[in-house]
């Protein structure tokens, strides 16, 4: 199935070009953001996600994509 995916700015370090760009991919049936996550994230770059959409809603990492959807990562907002 093809889904595309877009990380916002935040993670260059992990992703470098891939970074602000909306990319393409063909996913198997019943994958979940968490395994999209972990394609992408080292690990301990997996808690720096602050919130991720599925075509345009809040969803959960274990969220299952079907055909056509739009994932956008956001980081982690701070401040001081």
């Amino acid at each position: 199935m093809n889904v595309s995916i877009k990380f916002y700015s935040g993670f260059e370090k992990y992703l470098q070009d891939k970074s602000n760009k909306l990319l393409k991919l063909n996913l198997d049936s019943g994958e979940d953001i968490a395994l999209i996550l972990n394609r992408f994230l080292p690990q301990e770059a997996i808690g720096f996600v602050g919130m991720v959409l599925v075509n345009k809603k809040i969803t959960n990492f274990d969220y299952q994509l079907v055909e056509g959807d739009m994932v956008e990562v956001f980081p982690v907002i701070g401040g001081g």
